[in-house]
């Protein structure tokens, strides 16, 4: 009798040994992505406009990847590997309006930006012609 009592015991010291173990391994592998924010996101123009390219960095406090959105859409080149606490992709707006721009690191920083129409054709608007300043 008293060894089927001892077995009882051993197995659920070992069922509850188990479940504590499986917790601290599901809370190890999540907790960094917990961590994971970025701290903040620009855009290297004051004036956006369709059809050009531009900058997105955003800074990071973790080296996970960032995922940079473009509203709800995923740019092109994410995921971006942070280097020395900052993630850069470049971007090209489709069209004129209100953007929001997103960068996903475990969580999101969000940044609203309007992009205006082109006034001028080729590339002066995006600043590489000799009338650039007029697009930045």
């Amino acid at each position: 009798m008293t060894m089927s009592v001892n077995k009882r015991i051993a197995r659920r010291a070992g069922v509850g040994l188990t479940a504590l173990a499986a917790m601290a391994c599901s809370a190890a592998l999540t907790a960094p992505y917990a961590s994971a924010v970025p701290t903040g996101l620009s855009v290297n123009a004051r004036n956006i406009y369709a059809a050009c390219t531009y900058e997105i960095t955003a800074n990071v406090d973790h080296w996970f990847e960032v995922w940079f959105h473009d509203s709800g859409r995923v740019i092109p080149g994410s995921p971006v590997k942070p280097s020395n606490g900052k993630a850069t992709i470049q971007w090209t707006p489709k069209g004129a309006g209100t953007h929001t721009l997103a960068a996903l690191q475990g969580s999101a920083w969000e940044l609203k930006v309007n992009v205006l129409q082109p006034t001028l054709t080729g590339s002066a608007t995006c600043g590489a012609g000799p009338l650039g300043f007029l697009g930045s």
